[in-house]
C-alpha cells in the first residue's frame, strides 16, 4: 500500500489548553497535505471550556480540524466513531492531555511514509527515564504487564498498553472490535498484532496528565487481563470483519 494522508483522532472531555497546544503543534509541525483530518471526538457531557476550545480550533484551521460528537459510549466508543469518520490511508490516535511528547506526531508520520504497511508505535519502555511524574506503583504494575503480555503473545513489543500509534486504516477498519471502555486501548494493539501486522516501535517520553481528570479506574485496568486472554485465544477469523 501507499501512504496518502493520516486522520488524527483525539479523545476529549475536559481538556482546554492542552488540547489547543496539541492541535497547534500538529498544524505547525506536520506537512499540511499529510493531514487528512484532525478529529476531536467529544462526549455529550463535554465541559463548556473544552467545547469552546474545539469551536475555536475549528474556526482557526477550517475543514482540517473538526469536532466530532461521539455516538457510541465510553472512550473506546469515541475512538471507534473516529475510525468510522476517517477517510485516509492511515489513522493516528493521540491523547488530548499532553501525556506524551508531541514530537512523536511528525515522527510517526515520517515512519509510516517510509513503511506504510507497518504500524508505527510509541514505546515508553525503550529508554530509561522516559516516565515523568508517573506514579511509582503504577509504573511497576505497567512494567509487569508488559512482561506478561510479551510472554502471552510471544511478541517482542516493549509497550503493549500504549495505543498511541499510526496504523494503516485497514488494520482498524477490518478488525472486529468488542470493547467500548478502556480495555479498547489494549484491543487496539493486540487485535492488529494477532492479525499479523508488523509493528515498529520508537522511544517516547510520557508525562503525568497535564490537564483534565483521568476517567480510568483500577477496575477498568483489571479488565485488561480479560481482554488480553480473549484476544490471545480467539481464532484470527474471529478478530476480522468480513
Amino acid at each position: 500500500m501507499k501512504f496518502s494522508s493520516v486522520t488524527i483522532i483525539i479523545g476529549t472531555t475536559d481538556e482546554t489548553d492542552s488540547l489547543k497546544k496539541t492541535v497547534d503543534f500538529i498544524m505547525q509541525n506536520c506537512d499540511y497535505d499529510d493531514i487528512a483530518k484532525v478529529f476531536m471526538v467529544k462526549p455529550k457531557n463535554v465541559s463548556q471550556g473544552c467545547d469552546e476550545t474545539i469551536h475555536a480550533l475549528e474556526e482557526k484551521y477550517g475543514e482540517k480540524v473538526r469536532g466530532l460528537e461521539q455516538t457510541r459510549p465510553y472512550i473506546g466508543g469515541a475512538i471507534r466513531d473516529g475510525f468510522d469518520a476517517a477517510d485516509s490511508s492511515h489513522i493516528m490516535l493521540l491523547p488530548g492531555d499532553l501525556a506524551i511528547s508531541l514530537e512523536c506526531i511528525p515522527e510517526m508520520i515520517k515512519r509510516v511514509k517510509k513503511a506504510p504497511d507497518k504500524i508505527s508505535k510509541t514505546s515508553r519502555w525503550l529508554k530509561k527515564d522516559s516516565f515523568h511524574g508517573y506514579n511509582s506503583t503504577r509504573k511497576v504494575i505497567n512494567r509487569l504487564s508488559q512482561v506478561f503480555l510479551r510472554i502471552l503473545f510471544s511478541a517482542d513489543l516493549t509497550d503493549f498498553t500504549s495505543p498511541v500509534q499510526t496504523a494503516p486504516s485497514d488494520a482498524y477498519m477490518k478488525s472486529d472490535w468488542q470493547e467500548l471502555n478502556f480495555p479498547f486501548l489494549l484491543e487496539m494493539v493486540l487485535v492488529p498484532l494477532r492479525r499479523g501486522y508488523e509493528f515498529e516501535e520508537f522511544a517516547v517520553d510520557c508525562y503525568q496528565r497535564q490537564q483534565g481528570k483521568s476517567k480510568n479506574s483500577a477496575k477498568q485496568t483489571a479488565l485488561y487481563l480479560k481482554t488480553a486472554l480473549r484476544i490471545r485465544f480467539a481464532k484470527k477469523s474471529e478478530l476480522t470483519k468480513e
